[in-house]
């Protein structure tokens, strides 16, 4: 996945930076009338009430030679792929998925059966995970591109109102939690550039091109009480980052408890934790609560949460993350999570 870095009104920018500054934009521009929006940007998800009650809403983008490449012809994959990060946003939130709208931008050279496959891949996804496909739009384009945009709903909290999680409800004294093993997605992503004959590569592979939304277990997590998380899509510390940015927290995290999955370490080795500490593109569910509600998760869905920190502090002004190796010294990652405007 590599992406030209660019520059934002003559000042190279990350993209956190851009967002912030699209999110102050918005605010200013809508500073009546917002009553509507119960979480507006910043989250996996927006969430905007209306009189048919509360809805969900997300966008994501593929492009090629960004995040898949259209010569390998694995357009089934890039089509569950598409619908994948977008379920995951939704998961994210806890909500259920409803209804998507799909872009396309159509280069002259790709041939029509490929968006077949495509709407096939992204179809096979909603009909496992929910959703459905209702309209969308084709335009020409010098480089092909597919969007797609997700509505959903909240699921009910345990006062059986509707509820939903969002990256700022992080406390001090929270438990940090993810809900499956890491750096999958992004060994096979390797291994698959690598080419190379690894016994075992192609379940990272189909870990790559096949990564799961954790849409019924984000529902769990609310109808339990959770209150703050989100997916991990650009790597687990970079998102810890931005949670805890977001609830003005520090967060300490527990290395050797992170869950690596299994199939990186005859392959990786001791570089399989690098994997997992910001591989990306796993699309498990990161989140943080109290130890009371940690327990009661664990009684209920013991084999799919671990715990792999707490925060520590609050009221830190853009919020600090931080690594413990096992002899408890701090650790800073070689790898760095994905940043859409500089990779």
């Amino acid at each position: 996945m590599i992406l030209p870095n660019q520059n934002i009104g003559g000042q190279k920018q990350s993209e956190f930076e851009l967002i912030s500054r699209l999110a102050e934009l918005c605010d200013d521009l809508n500073n009546s009338g917002t009553d509507s929006i119960l979480t507006g940007i910043g989250d996996d998800a927006s969430v905007v009430s209306t009189t048919a009650g509360e809805i969900l809403l997300t966008t994501d983008a593929m492009v090629d030679g960004v995040h898949f490449r259209s010569n390998d012809k694995r357009w089934q994959d890039v089509g569950w792929k598409c619908a994948v990060s977008n379920l995951s946003d939704i998961a994210a939130m806890g909500g259920i998925p409803d209804h998507a709208l799909v872009t396309l931008g159509v280069p002259v050279a790709v041939a029509a059966d490929s968006y077949e496959e495509l709407y096939v891949g992204m179809n096979h996804a909603f009909d496992k995970f929910g959703g459905k496909i209702v309209g969308g739009d084709v335009v020409s384009s010098p480089v092909m591109f597919i969007n797609l945009a997700l509505t959903g709903h909240p699921s009910a909290g345990p006062n059986g109102k509707p509820s939903w999680m969002t990256r700022d409800a992080a406390n001090m004294g929270d438990l940090v939690c993810v809900t499956g093993p890491l750096g999958g997605s992004s060994g096979g992503l390797e291994t698959l550039l690598s080419k190379k004959d690894n016994q075992g590569k192609e379940i990272l592979i189909n870990r790559h091109f096949h990564p799961t939304p954790r849409i019924k277990l984000g529902q769990k997590l609310i109808q339990l009480g959770v209150k703050c998380g989100m997916d991990i899509s650009d790597g687990l510390v970079d998102d810890l980052k931005k949670l805890a940015r977001s609830s003005g927290t520090s967060i300490l995290i527990d290395m050797p408890a992170i869950p690596v999955e299994s199939e990186l370490l005859p392959i990786f080795g001791t570089e399989s934790i690098e994997h997992a500490l910001n591989g990306g593109e796993d699309y498990e569910l990161l989140f943080t609560a109290p130890s009371v509600i940690v327990k009661d998760i664990q009684l209920k869905i013991p084999s799919e949460i671990s715990v792999i920190g707490r925060v520590v502090a609050d009221n830190i002004q853009d919020g600090k993350v931080t690594v413990h190796d096992a002899n408890g010294y701090e650790y800073e990652p070689q790898r760095k999570g994905w940043d859409h405007l500089n990779g």
